[in-house]
């Protein structure tokens, strides 16, 4: 009788701990009053950054913007507040508070606040 195959482990990276909770509301005040005024109409703040997974959470002013740029791994921007667009070549995507959006790998884009808004990005990398 042939044995049952195990599953291939990767290398893993561990957190610093067994689970990472955070209050999003409680992180998104500082943000909102950083970001008023501010130049650049943006701001963030790192929430974890382990291993190949990063999550960040952005504020953008109105018209504020993150150039186009592209990252090693898939992610998501999820709008917690407000209203952005995410362009990706000829290709936009409306976001509004609740709204998800997951892309590949490699994909160039930009991103373009039409409302004040927050937005929590999830990156994995291709660490």
């Amino acid at each position: 009788m042939p044995t049952k195959k195990q599953p291939t482990v990767l290398d893993t990276q561990k957190l610093k701990a067994d689970a990472l909770q955070f209050d999003l509301q409680r992180e998104m005040l500082p943000l909102l009053e950083r970001v008023r005024g501010n130049k650049s109409k943006r701001t963030a703040k790192t929430l974890v950054k382990e291993g190949p997974l990063r999550v960040l959470i952005v504020a953008l002013e109105a018209g504020g913007k993150l150039e186009e740029h592209a990252v090693g791994g898939p992610f998501s921007i999820q709008c917690l507040l407000g209203k952005a667009e995410v362009t990706m070549g000829k290709t936009k995507k409306r976001l509004a508070t609740g709204d998800l959006l997951v892309v590949d790998a490699g994909i160039p884009h930009d991103v373009t606040a039409t409302d004040a808004s927050i937005l929590l990005i999830t990156i994995t990398t291709g660490d």
